[in-house]
């Protein structure tokens, strides 16, 4: 059971990060170069906090990456057995919905204030 949860978390995993590198990727042929990307609103709505392009779309990736990978760079997938495995699974799936849904608010938002500023 405990190989068949690391192998099925592991292909959800991955489907997340692709969901992630894809917007990613389609936002940035979407950005033009020079822009500064939107990373923190106010309550006005306004943005509060810009990056470069660069830094702006990749640090959702990047972060995910790092936080996904996590579990298995640790061997925490590895040594789980029984009901542990099982909350292991839980956490890494969870984790990776919760990061993906992250980064298409991020990107629905950080578009949305480019298009509104004439920036795109």
């Amino acid at each position: 059971m405990e190989t068949a949860l690391r192998i099925i978390g592991d292909g959800l995993s991955i489907a997340a990060l692709t969901i992630i590198a894809t917007t990613a990727h389609g936002a940035w042929k979407r950005i033009p170069a020079g822009a500064s990307v939107p990373i923190v609103w106010g309550r006005d709505g306004k943005s509060a906090l810009r990056f470069n392009k660069a830094a702006g779309l990749l640090w959702i990736p990047v972060a995910s990456m790092a936080i996904i990978f996590a579990f298995t760079l640790s061997g925490t997938t590895f040594r789980a057995e029984g009901l542990e495995a099982v909350m292991v699974f839980c956490v890494r799936t969870t984790l990776g919905a919760v990061l993906a849904m992250a980064q298409l608010m991020h990107l629905r938002s950080a578009i949305k204030t480019l298009q509104d500023e004439g920036v795109l």
